[in-house]
């Protein structure tokens, strides 16, 4: 077990709203629970199990998953240290994903009742929680209705930027990133095939976007990726007004 303390936790600036007073992070560390470590593979939630707490990740990073009635894996999201999880449960009462830790994770676990009875006394931590739950629905609903047409190599190059720019406002300044998720676990999240991503990877290697070994991602240039997203979304764009336009 860890002995925990949201003021001097290094993910305090992305879990907790700014301007809280000294008085009030001490309530809500009161009802945060710090978990044993979690190990590679171990189930942290369960689909279908009864909601009762949202998980904060002090260190580490977990995949969210779930399986359709066919028994078929869809990878939802990763999660990186500062983010929650669990928040898609309130309205249905259970869990819509499985997540389990990807390497060595830390959580921290906060009762769901205890903190709707805090968000009653500190407003900020009420709006926080609003803030969260509309980034969730934006990254689960509006970014891929926008990218539905992006091609292979955009789709990877945008889930490396993503992950380098969340990492960043992380305070990782490096462009060198550890990231413990397989290449099927990649594939499955992009709706593209493993086989894909072992030759786009191939092929940003060759074109010195990024340098790879093993688990460990390096980008070489950043403008080279950016240019890989942007680049083929304006193709995208210019095709569907020839589209239009023809029609």
């Amino acid at each position: 077990m860890y002995t925990h303390s949201c003021s001097n936790c290094a993910m305090s600036d992305l879990c907790l709203p700014l301007g809280l007073s000294k008085q009030e992070v001490q309530k809500l560390e009161e009802i945060v629970q710090t978990t044993a470590v979690k190990h590679v593979g171990d189930k942290i939630v369960r689909q279908g199990d009864k909601f009762d707490k949202l998980y904060a990740i002090k260190s580490g990073m977990c995949k969210a998953y779930r399986f359709d009635e066919s028994g078929v894996e869809y990878v939802q999201s990763f999660h990186l240290p500062g983010e929650i999880f669990g928040l898609d449960a309130i309205y249905a009462k259970h869990y819509g994903f499985s997540v389990e830790a990807l390497d060595t994770t830390v959580l921290c676990e906060l009762d769901y009742r205890q903190l709707q009875n805090l968000c009653s006394e500190i407003p900020a931590l009420q709006h926080q929680l609003f803030n969260l739950l509309s980034r969730d629905l934006y990254s689960s609903h509006v970014n891929p209705i926008e990218h539905f047409d992006q091609s292979a190599e955009q789709k990877l190059a945008g889930f490396v930027h993503n992950l380098l720019t969340r990492f960043q406002a992380r305070g990782h300044n490096s462009l060198e990133m550890q990231l413990p998720m397989s290449r099927r676990d990649i594939a499955n999240h992009l709706g593209l095939a493993p086989e894909t991503i072992s030759r786009l990877l191939k092929r940003f290697q060759n074109n010195e976007v990024l340098a790879i070994d093993n688990r460990i991602v390096s980008v070489l240039d950043v403008g080279k990726l950016q240019s890989l997203v942007h680049c083929h979304a304006l193709e995208a764009r210019i095709t569907r007004r020839q589209v239009s336009k023809a029609g």
